[in-house]
């Protein structure tokens, strides 16, 4: 992987403040949807309801994958980073803290208390740490580009 590669994925996470989130319930069926994110690294954190599918899943079994990308500029450099992941609720106070500090200064606002990400309340802080990362690299060397998939660390 060149630094070029490696620089531009890490730019567009630092960009991007939304991910689509995919997990797959525990009959196997598949749901997808798009959390507003903070990361360290390659650790992810998001709040979002305990009820909602993707926590179900999530508790289920743990499994997650996302992809960052940036959705307002045309397709043309397959510019996304692909995450595979554990995820999971985040349950002790220090590391709720951490996420909502990392959360709610990506966001530019004093973080709340931890005790709104807790029953009876309906929010949860969920972290996801990857597993597994790649980019794709565009191959336009002939009339059909193609995309390679290029490993990529996240730290």
């Amino acid at each position: 992987m060149t630094a070029l590669v490696r620089d531009t994925a890490h730019r567009l996470l630092d960009a991007v403040e939304h991910a689509t989130l995919a997990t797959v319930s525990s009959a196997g069926e598949p749901w997808n949807t798009p959390v507003y994110f903070a990361r360290h690294g390659g650790t992810f954190f998001w709040i979002s309801r305990a009820d909602a599918q993707h926590s179900v899943n999530i508790r289920a079994n743990g499994r997650a994958f996302l992809v960052i990308y940036d959705s307002s500029r045309v397709d043309a450099s397959g510019a996304a980073v692909y995450i595979r992941a554990e995820a999971q609720e985040l349950a002790d106070e220090g590391s709720i803290e951490d996420a909502l500090a990392r959360i709610y200064r990506r966001r530019q606002k004093p973080a709340p208390p931890v005790a709104g990400l807790r029953a009876p309340r309906a929010q949860r802080a969920y972290v996801a740490v990857a597993r597994q990362a790649w980019t794709n690299v565009v191959h336009t060397d002939d009339d059909y580009p193609w995309d390679e998939r290029v490993e990529l660390s996240l730290e």
